[in-house]
């Protein structure tokens, strides 16, 4: 045993620490044990008879004075640790946890008993280790000259460091119904701590749990590709600052948390991440998930990183989480940042100053390079595929073409190919992971139909191949021409397709989605509107921030349930409906990609959304010519037909729009294939009937 009669002025390692404070605390306990069998009264020994007993009996004069130099030497020799770079695991508690000295004293006899190297003085035949409670560490701790019995018992309060951090945890002792006094209260070390002072650096599975992710060495500045490479210095200088908040504002996928770890890094400092949608909106469960991480973050000196912080207690009536969240954030004293896609309600009452940070969506040259570092080793891009092209089409985060090429590499086809991947390939995937993300609030719309198939009023394509000139110059009017400047936002291209069902609105959004390269996704507005307050934003907001990045078309279909008019408000409902209905507005202006909304009902459309309308195409019922020839045009050539067969009865009897037709069609091809044989005038009699009643007429 290393003790402080060693003539070395520091400590090599922290056993030798650990050790001196072994031998600090036999003597604390023998200073307690022989003031005890002295005390005047059996039960209660106080200040004054502590100092007395201690002035008049010259042994327990040497054993305190003992205590005291022994405790003196730890302290100096701890400083020349340091200084020698020398990490001694209680003196790095002291810094990171702003401990006072009393609060080593106890963290160290609590560390001495819990490691096993202590009995119980009472029982020391028996050799019984301690069972200790405040009492007794109140007791072993006071002296005569510094340290009062009043302050040790104050460290155990709710507010004082070693309970607020979870450092030391108190507990009710066997013998009591009910909670004891303070000072009968079971006093234990923290487990994480205690494997801390034993030297466990690392945070175990157990304290990181499902919410929690230490990461000891994030990513270098220079490996973080950004279109603004000055970000991560602006952050790690904000970072440095014990009084700021770092908000880093973005969308998922765009190398939020990489910038945060590559300016830890600069800072010297690891980082360790909670996801909050782990963690369930309720107060003991925040606590009991959060107060261990925030721990876990001092012990590491680490940048604390809450994820998705602007979605917990963000529905609607989970605003109380807040206050218990924001207490536990102001015990934080490591910097601190949160990662969200836009700033969170309570972010003002984090007892910080918030300092924001946006990181942009990758630029077409940052995706093209991302595209190359993150390919695995062994595949090639085919001769005809060219990133260039690819990034113009599809806008991808940094996330999600490293997960793209990740998928390209399980492709057995691209491994048939000796390591290949063509255009296709990445297309294809890129298309796949798209349509997952979307899958809950829309769905793909695909068309075997061509352009020849459309039968319409030339009013009526007229405008719809304007739509496709201006898809096809907009780049160059807005960039070359200078028209950007002109017009900052309203730069995407929208239309309203407006007509009875079955005209050929679908129909055309397809053809048009399928002509100019892009998927088409028809929302799903029973899943996209909620009940709940701001959930219809936040699954708009998805719907549009997805389509941005993919490349897609998006079709509203029956957009006047979606798009109403504004009505005066007279309730709550109407409030909040007509921020639906602004949140839209705003989305709509801001958003450069392609949209398409159909209607039955153009006059239900909010006025202000028809202005912002670039195009509104009105899509009639067909009249008795183009009638006949929707008949003609959809029925397939491989159906048999009677040779008696009168289309122009038909069209002619029934007023029924294209979609309609082709449902008919449909009917009587299977009433005749019941019948066992062609298609006659009858089936197709029948099943115009039916369709016209269906739509509420008599034939």
């Amino acid at each position: 045993m290393v003790t402080s009669a060693d003539p070395r002025p520091g400590y090599d390692d922290p056993s030798q620490h650990l050790a001196d404070w072994s031998e600090l605390f036999a003597r604390m306990v023998d200073r307690m044990v022989q003031l005890k069998a002295r005390a005047p009264r059996a039960s209660i020994l106080t200040e004054h008879d502590r100092a007395r007993l201690i002035r008049d009996n010259p042994e327990l004069a040497d054993l305190d004075k003992g205590v005291d130099v022994h405790g003196k030497d730890i302290m100096q020799r701890a400083r020349f640790a340091r200084r020698l770079g020398v990490p001694l695991p209680l003196e790095i508690l002291r810094e990171r946890f702003a401990l006072a000295p009393i609060d080593i004293d106890i963290l160290g006899s609590l560390a001495t008993i819990e490691r096993g190297t202590a009995f119980n003085p009472y029982t020391v035949g028996k050799n019984e280790p301690l069972q200790t409670d405040v009492a007794f560490l109140v007791a072993l701790l006071s002296n005569s000259d510094a340290v009062l019995p009043g302050e040790v018992r104050l460290r155990f309060s709710a507010d004082a460091p070693l309970i607020a951090h979870g450092l030391v945890e108190l507990a009710t002792g066997t013998g009591w119904a009910v909670d004891p006094p303070l000072v009968y209260k079971r006093v234990r070390i923290a487990d994480r701590v205690l494997d801390f002072i034993e030297g466990a650096q690392e945070p175990p599975p157990s304290v990181l749990g499902a919410a929690g992710r230490f990461i000891g060495q994030p990513m270098p500045a220079s490996d973080v590709l950004l279109a603004e490479p000055a970000l991560i210095d602006q952050v790690a200088r904000a970072l440095a600052r014990p009084d700021q908040l770092v908000e880093i504002v973005g969308p998922v996928g765009v190398g939020r948390k990489s910038v945060v770890g590559a300016a830890a890094r600069a800072l010297g400092r690891p980082m360790l991440t909670v996801d909050l949608t782990e963690v369930p909106v309720d107060a003991r469960a925040l606590v009991a998930v959060l107060k261990p991480l925030i721990r876990e973050a001092h012990l590491q000196d680490a940048v604390l990183v809450l994820e998705n912080a602007h979605e917990y207690g963000d529905s609607d009536g989970q605003s109380w989480i807040f206050q218990t969240l924001c207490d536990l954030m102001r015990r934080v004293r490591t910097p601190m940042a949160l990662v969200v896609e836009r700033s969170p309600k309570w972010v003002t009452r984090a007892g910080r100053v918030a300092m924001r940070f946006t990181v942009d969506f990758p630029t077409a040259e940052v995706q093209r390079r991302l595209w190359v570092r993150h390919l695995p080793p062994g595949l090639k891009l085919g001769p005809d595929t060219s990133l260039d092209a690819l990034v113009k089409r599809y806008s991808a985060t940094g996330s999600g073409i490293k997960e793209a090429c990740e998928e390209l590499g399980r492709l057995d086809v691209v491994h048939q190919r000796g390591g290949i991947a063509t255009e296709k390939d990445i297309i294809d995937v890129v298309r796949t992971r798209l349509a997952h993300r979307l899958s809950a609030l829309a769905s793909v719309v695909r068309t075997t139909l061509e352009w020849s198939d459309v039968i319409l009023p030339d009013e009526v394509l007229a405008p719809v191949f304007e739509f496709l000139n201006y898809a096809a110059h907009r780049a160059k009017i807005f960039k070359d021409w200078g028209f950007d400047r002109k017009l900052p936002y309203g730069r995407g291209l929208s239309a309203l397709f407006s007509g009875p069902p079955g005209t050929g609105k679908t129909m055309i959004c397809s053809l048009l989605a399928k002509e100019l390269g892009l998927e088409l996704y028809r929302i799903d507005l029973s899943q996209v509107v909620n009940k709940y307050i701001g959930e219809t934003e936040k699954n708009l907001g998805r719907v549009f921030d997805e389509a941005a990045r993919g490349q897609v078309m998006l079709l509203f279909d029956e957009a006047d349930s979606l798009f109403a008019k504004r009505t005066e408000v007279k309730s709550s409902h109407d409030r909040y409906a007509n921020l639906e209905v602004n949140y839209l507005l705003q989305r709509m202006e801001s958003h450069e990609g392609v949209v398409v909304m159909t209607t039955n009902a153009e006059t239900a459309i909010d006025p202000a959304f028809r202005r912002r309308i670039r195009f509104r195409i009105r899509f009639p019922t067909p009249d008795e010519a183009q009638r006949l020839q929707l008949w003609q045009g959809m029925m397939p050539s491989e159906a048999q037909v009677a040779p008696n067969v009168d289309l122009r009865a038909i069209a002619q009897k029934y007023p029924l729009a294209g979609g309609n037709i082709m449902n008919a069609l449909v009917r009587a091809a299977t009433a005749a294939q019941a019948d066992g044989g062609a298609i006659q005038q009858h089936h197709l009699q029948r099943a115009a009937e039916l369709e016209y009643a269906e739509m509420g007429f008599l034939a």
